[in-house]
């Protein structure tokens, strides 16, 4: 069985409220105590989770680092299911491809969460080792934001396709511009990475492809956390002034 230890109390606490069955022990510094700190030591107890007072060396020794603030979980990695077996909610749902750096994947998954995606889907792959770094990165939103994976983009087509969601890609070819988009009811949005951007069969069942107008001559691609960030929060924004009209 895989071992993590996640670190922070942002990490710690959203591991314990979202996925309280696969943490373990929850390592505290025994000399610290907030009200943040006590608010999570307390969920944890009620949720059958151990808590383990012990010395900063010890939260050192287990997370190789002193980036821990004092809060360490020992859990599970998070299981991503496959995308046939997740039920696809209604509204934004967002298929990322070409992202390898754990990093980049937690900015990805902060952004989309604090701009209401209801589903973030992957190309298969294991991030096990590295879900610590996607933790931190994403101030816990990996945990909280929920997730399925594909075997080959043409899957995700398919299941778009089989429940009549429009595919929206980040791509300039044939495109309009993303600001002042009428956003559909429920979509999938899919953006790639800058490098290879998105696979051939997803932007072939595209029902409209968008593009970020640049205001200046650039003619790289955004990264992709830029990208997916720019592009959800226009989603957002419309969202935000249609009910609050």
């Amino acid at each position: 069985m895989n071992t993590m230890y996640l670190e922070g109390t942002l990490s710690c606490k959203a591991m314990i409220e979202t996925h309280p069955a696969s943490a373990r022990i929850l390592y505290v510094d025994e000399k610290k105590r907030t009200r943040d700190f006590s608010w999570i030591i307390r969920r944890a107890k009620e949720a059958g989770i151990a808590v383990v007072p012990c010395s900063r060396q010890k939260l050192d020794e287990l997370t190789d680092s002193r980036s821990h603030g004092g809060m360490v979980l020992e859990a599970e990695p998070v299981q991503i299911p496959d995308l046939d077996q997740t039920a696809v909610p209604e509204g934004f749902v967002c298929f990322v491809e070409g992202v390898e750096d754990p990093h980049n994947l937690g900015s990805v998954c902060r952004t989309l969460y604090a701009a209401g995606c209801g589903l973030l889907i992957l190309p298969r792959r294991s991030w096990d080792a590295v879900q610590p770094v996607i933790m931190r990165a994403s101030a816990g939103c990996f945990a909280r934001l929920p997730l399925a994976a594909v075997d080959h983009p043409e899957q995700l087509v398919q299941v778009m396709q089989r429940l009549n969601r429009p595919i929206l890609c980040a791509e300039r070819k044939e495109a309009r511009p993303l600001f002042g988009y009428d956003w559909p009811v429920s979509f999938c949005l899919c953006i790639g990475g800058a490098l290879r951007g998105l696979s051939r069969s997803v932007t072939a069942a595209a029902a409209q492809n968008l593009f970020i107008p640049y205001r200046s001559d650039m003619k790289a691609a955004l990264d992709t956390p830029s990208a997916a960030a720019v592009f959800a929060f226009a989603y957002a924004g419309e969202m935000y002034e249609t009910e609050n009209k």
